[in-house]
């Protein structure tokens, strides 16, 4: 009987140290990668944001994405720096992991209602995600809604390029813009001059975009783009213009040839008003696609003076 009082309190221990190293076997496949990445805060006046490298355990894609996000939201380890989202935020939801375009969604308490400061918060989730391997641009909506920059254009889908970090402050000035909108009859291109107030945030030729998408402020044009047409990105290398819209840039603008005409060439003939630009490839969903509507937009396009009023 003795021998047996003894071999029970030993079996006792030899099933805790077995679970216990179960529990880290499990523990370790759980959160078996390791990423090593920078986040974005503000600075210490609080003007612009700068990076802070992190190391973080993760499972998959969504873990590593939501983590990040989370690590954002829980504000630096830097003492210089200073918490950049709202504490009271939540993360809703993450569309899109498995693609190189991410949509982010987050609790209304992200808007502060100044915005200067919702936009770097905007920029540090954008340039905080486009770090991880596979993302190309990132998109912050709340509550399901598009945010609106002070000038009352929608930001849209950024990438890391788009954002140029000043060392203090962002720049700002007025520039004055080309843009043709179609005439009421649909059938040639109008000139209108336009004043807008730009950053070095942005490329110019983002900002020619998104104006195009408001629409004219002659009452005498139309609109050439849908109001719904959703920019992802733009980037310009060796005089082309590459402009990345989401899928639904072929369904929201196409209708009749004359209409899908208007609307390619409004573009055309807007950007290459820059003397950056001497031609344009469209992309859908970063991608060379043949048909918009009656119009194969595979090939770039020139200037084309023969459409303008």
């Amino acid at each position: 009987m003795k021998n047996k009082k003894v071999v029970i309190p030993v079996l006792a221990v030899a099933a805790v140290v077995a679970v216990v190293i179960i529990v880290a076997i499990i523990g370790s496949d759980y959160n078996s990668e390791k990423y090593t990445g920078d986040l974005y805060f503000f600075n210490e006046s609080q003007t612009a944001i700068v990076s802070e490298s992190r190391e973080i355990k993760y499972r998959d894609r969504q873990d590593l994405i939501e983590t990040v996000i989370k690590k954002l939201i829980g504000g630096p380890e830097n003492r210089k720096h200073v918490k950049i989202i709202e504490k009271k935020t939540k993360l809703l939801s993450i569309g899109e992991v498995e693609t190189e375009h991410i949509v982010v969604n987050f609790s209304r308490e992200f808007i502060t209602g100044n915005n200067t400061k919702d936009l770097l918060a905007v920029y540090a989730v954008v340039k905080s995600l486009c770090a991880i391997d596979g993302i190309h641009s990132v998109k912050v909506i709340i509550e399901g809604k598009d945010i609106l920059s002070a000038d009352g254009s929608i930001i849209g889908y950024l990438t890391d390029g788009d954002i140029n970090l000043p060392t203090d402050a962002y720049n700002s000035e007025t520039r004055e813009v080309i843009l043709y909108f179609p005439n009421k009859a649909r059938n040639k291109l109008v000139r209108e001059r336009r004043s807008i107030k730009i950053t070095d945030q942005q490329p110019l030729a983002q900002y020619i975009i998104n104006e195009l998408i408001k629409g004219p402020s002659n009452k005498e044009l139309s609109k050439a783009l849908s109001k719904d047409t959703v920019l992802i990105s733009v980037e310009t290398s060796d005089n082309i213009c590459f402009v990345n819209f989401k899928s639904s840039f072929l369904d929201k603008n196409t209708g009749s040839a004359e209409q899908e005409k208007m609307a390619v060439y409004s573009i055309v003939d807007s950007l290459t008003e820059l003397d950056a630009i001497d031609s344009v490839q469209f992309l859908i969903d970063g991608k060379r696609v043949n048909d918009f509507g009656s119009i194969n937009i595979r090939s770039m396009f020139g200037r084309d003076a023969s459409v303008i009023e």
